[in-house]
């Protein structure tokens, strides 16, 4: 079974999908983090110097900031369907020295059309963080793992879903077909070196 290769094509719902959905809430829980860090770095002065107390305006602030995070959510499910359809679409490849993941032609099309956006919207904002989003962004379409690098494999078999770690920050998520969710995981488990975790959950 090392020597053979498996390629396989699968479409992912996003917002129902535990894994995806966990991942993006991540993403969006860090940008809330970050926002509220500045609201208050930027009230720090008044706070040290005793001159900061609650108040109906500050309250009203408070609810504004909320408001303005509960929109974002909002309209990121919106976008999600309306652009993405609820669905990302992936293709896998793996042979004896790795695996890759595939961003699909038509998903590819569509992830490149609105990184192009989000680049221009930084540029003409003049914001670089805004521009390097997009930059990277459109530079991680595809993802290839090598089995030597990865520390940790975790199995989901109830989900057919199989992740795999390579240091602290690089993950990769396979998602399987109930039908060859088999298959893959027993070709992965001998691949993982005897340093890798592996966990079935």
């Amino acid at each position: 079974m090392k020597d053979e290769n498996i390629e396989w094509d699968i479409d992912v719902s996003i917002l129902t999908n535990r894994f995806i959905l966990k991942e993006l809430l991540k993403v969006m829980g860090i940008a809330t983090f970050i926002t509220a860090g500045i609201v208050f770095l930027i009230m720090l002065p008044s706070i040290i110097g005793g001159n900061f107390y609650f108040n109906s305006s500050n309250m009203g602030d408070m609810k504004y900031a909320l408001m303005l995070i509960g929109l974002l959510f909002f309209f990121t499910v919106l976008f999600i369907f309306a652009y993405y359809g609820n669905r990302y679409l992936l293709s896998y490849t793996m042979d004896k020295k790795g695996i890759r993941t595939i961003t699909r032609e038509d998903q590819r099309r569509k992830n490149s059309k609105l990184n192009l956006l989000i680049v221009l919207a930084g540029l003409l904002a003049r914001n670089p963080a805004t521009t390097g989003a997009g930059l990277l962004a459109a530079s991680r379409q595809d993802q290839d793992m090598k089995w030597k690098k990865i520390t940790k494999a975790v199995f989901y078999p109830k989900y057919s879903t199989i992740t795999l770690h390579a240091g602290y920050l690089e993950k990769s998520i396979i998602f399987c077909t109930k039908e060859n969710y088999s298959q893959i995981s027993a070709f992965i488990r001998p691949m993982c070196g005897s340093s890798c975790q592996i966990r079935e959950k």
